[in-house]
């Protein structure tokens, strides 16, 4: 498969800066063989008793960090925990001049990192940093000086305000370590949920999203494409209550593709689920068997990118370009602020 099957024009008024308000106001296509646009508080309606919704419980941190190395300017964005222990993360550097091991970033209040090993993946740079504390304090720091890390194609059309504080957490947001939201969940408001609570199930799980979820394929061949890591876990109870509503008949959808992501990458072969802790580098693609859920909510996806991919092995290639088309011609709202669809596993 060719990397310009993934490509489409998406018109730059049609890219969504900031969320809709109240959030459950937003649409969301149903996609069957028809489509139909409802608000997605009207969900509702279109899940049945013993229904089970996943949810991923991960929290943003303010991953973005100003520095120095000297006098020289240096923007950090935070990637990915790779040791608790010693403070150690994989990060995204820019500056002038290409940073090199061993060079000190220093911040306010004290704080620094050093920089202990550099590599590419998919012809972008990573640093590994070391801080000079424990992860405990360094987690305090983050919340002073820190900033929130909204997707790059926000914040080349507007800076972050407070709003986005609220705005870019889901709701029920519990596990701190991701660098970008699962945004198929920041439909979902309390009201929404009293509802839901009175006809389906809820079960939460975690994949702490990093830096690489953004990054496009750039393979022209998407099968050559090596997919980034995240972590993740599904704990027994919810593994055992998963498995058991959908031995009652009740379907299981999940709620965004980091949930899916997560879910195929602790099934067994007949796509019953177990627990998980650990890496996932799931890379899912046309071709992959696909049979940990009924359905799927998401959000509209940028192009050459590995979710638009997943949507793809989904519901298949041309429902997906026929989507994206019928939301572009009804001027839906895209990407992470943006407006959501419901796919079921046909």
């Amino acid at each position: 498969m060719k990397l310009g099957q993934l490509d489409y024009h998406i018109p730059k008024n049609l890219i969504a800066t900031k969320p809709i308000k109240p959030r459950d106001e937003s649409s969301l296509v149903i996609v069957n063989k028809e489509f139909k646009i409802i608000k997605f508080k009207e969900i509702v309606n279109q899940l049945k008793d013993g229904d089970t919704l996943v949810f991923n419980n991960t929290k943003v941190i303010n991953a973005n960090l100003e520095g120095k190395i000297k006098e020289r300017k240096i923007s950090v964005n935070l990637n990915k925990l790779i040791d608790k222990k010693e403070t150690i993360w994989s990060a995204f550097l820019k500056s002038n001049k290409t940073p090199i091991i061993d060079e000190v970033i220093t911040f306010p209040f004290n704080l620094q990192a050093i920089i202990i090993d550099s590599f590419q993946n998919n012809s972008v740079n990573f640093f590994h940093i070391k801080f000079n504390c424990k992860f405990e304090k360094f987690k305090k720091m983050l919340n002073l000086f820190g900033k929130l890390p909204l997707p790059p194609y926000i914040k080349k059309i507007r800076k972050i305000n407070k709003n986005d504080c609220k705005d870019y957490q889901t709701i029920f947001a519990k596990k701190e370590g991701a660098v970008a939201a699962p945004t198929a969940s920041l439909h979902f408001s309390e009201k929404l949920f009293t509802e839901l609570k009175k006809k389906i199930n809820f079960v939460y799980i975690t994949l702490h999203v990093n830096g690489g979820t953004f990054l496009p394929i750039k393979t022209d061949n998407i099968f050559e494409h090596n997919m980034h890591s995240e972590f993740g876990n599904i704990s027994e109870q919810s593994a055992s209550t998963i498995n058991k509503n959908r031995k009652k008949g009740g379907r299981i959808i999940a709620v965004g593709t980091t949930v899916l992501r997560l879910l195929e990458s602790s099934k067994d072969e007949n796509g019953l689920i177990k627990e998980f802790n650990g890496e996932t580098d799931i890379y899912l693609k046309p071709g992959s068997n696909i049979n940990s859920v009924d359905g799927l909510i998401t959000n509209f996806h940028t192009p050459k990118s590995t979710l638009l991919l997943l949507v793809y092995a989904f519901i298949g290639e041309q429902k997906t370009k026929k989507l994206y088309k019928y939301a572009i011609k009804k001027k839906l709202r895209f990407f992470s602020y943006g407006d959501a669809c419901l796919l079921w596993k046909t």
